[in-house]
């Protein structure tokens, strides 16, 4: 028979953590399950450190070179039996009761695409934070939507579980070229087909170490390759076809901007809404969807039936960032220049009152 879950595990260089992270998943409630981690071509000792374990559950996979961790999800996929899935660095730590949590609420909400757990965050030396760590607040699915569009990503994922159909009719195979926005990626796809559930329990102690390599630190390097990878994420948001969802998202925006989403001009609709964004890249990224649904002379004469959009509009939408930024500008500007003639005046008084 099939094992209830399915733990996929992508690993790569944890041989100081990996052990620890199979005892916890060995130590479960639940023992219906299979373990399946891939190795990703470590170039340390993390597979001799896997086996060390001879439980039957345990199914390691070696990667030939090293592919990234989308690859190794879909690898330890393409080798899973279980009715769910739960995914999990190896790295990380499950709390005893993790998969019997996870299994239960699925049974209690079985209309649901994802289940995600809360963590607890621990050090290089398993030194936990006092404070649960993720999303406390279950959400709207508009809302959750609304905040990954315009603001980025707060979802976390280390034990995020879903239904094997559901990966693999929504999400496989994940697109390996991403590394920081992958799970990012995922949330959206997932939200973009049906509900999710986040559970109080904390179920994860998630290993997080801004010394080590650790793709989730936030190093300047990491940051720089989220910035690079935004286009390609806020393109999988083009997928949307549900034409009331995007009312309730982007409710407050269609208002002020007068729009409404038709589903042969997602790309126009989704680009306006970017522009609105805080986030430069959201609103670059906006822009170029924008430029992309006016570059022909049959696109424009959509756009100027459907919105009343034509070059003026086209052009004007240039100066939206800029306005602001010089307008930031201005005001800072104002400001110094107060400041400097409040310390001029203030230097005079001191000399007068010395002389």
């Amino acid at each position: 028979m099939n094992p209830k879950i399915s733990i996929l595990t992508p690993s790569f260089n944890h041989e100081k953590f990996v052990g620890l992270f199979i005892e916890s998943v060995l130590k479960q409630t639940l023992g219906d399950f299979e373990f399946i981690i891939v190795d990703d071509c470590s170039s340390d000792n993390n597979v001799n450190e896997i086996l060390k374990f001879k439980d039957p559950r345990i199914k390691l996979i070696q990667h030939p070179y090293n592919q990234g961790i989308n690859a190794g999800i879909n690898t330890a996929f393409e080798n899973a039996n279980g009715e769910y899935l739960v995914f999990c660095a190896s790295d990380d730590m499950l709390t005893p009761n993790a998969l019997e949590v996870i299994y239960k609420a699925f049974s209690e909400n079985p209309s649901v695409k994802a289940i995600y757990p809360s963590l607890i965050k621990i050090d290089e030396n398993g030194v936990k934070d006092k404070e649960r760590f993720g999303e406390s607040e279950n959400k709207t699915r508009a809302e959750h939507l609304y905040d990954l569009f315009m603001r980025g990503n707060y979802l976390t994922s280390p034990g995020m579980a879903l239904k094997t159909t559901d990966f693999k009719e929504i999400l496989y195979p994940l697109d390996i070229a991403m590394c920081n926005q992958q799970d990012t990626q995922m949330h959206i796809k997932i939200l973009l087909n049906g509900e999710i559930k986040i559970l109080d329990d904390i179920l994860v102690m998630y290993r997080f170490d801004p010394k080590t390599s650790n793709v989730s630190a936030r190093t300047d390097k990491a940051i720089k390759r989220e910035n690079m990878e935004i286009e390609r994420l806020m393109d999988t948001f083009l997928a949307m076809k549900d034409m009331d969802l995007l009312q309730k998202i982007f409710a407050k925006e269609i208002a002020k901007l007068g729009i409404n989403p038709q589903e042969d001009m997602i790309e126009y609709f989704l680009g306006r809404m970017a522009l609105l964004s805080p986030i430069e890249t959201r609103q670059m990224w906006g822009y170029h969807k924008v430029m992309e649904s006016y570059s022909t002379k049959e696109n424009a004469k959509r756009l100027k039936d459907m919105y009343d959009f034509d070059f003026k509009t086209y052009l004007d939408l240039a100066h939206y960032t800029t306005d602001k930024t010089l307008a930031k500008y201005r005001k800072y500007k104002k400001l110094f220049k107060i400041l400097l003639y409040m310390n001029i005046v203030l230097c005079g008084v001191i000399i007068w009152l010395i002389w």
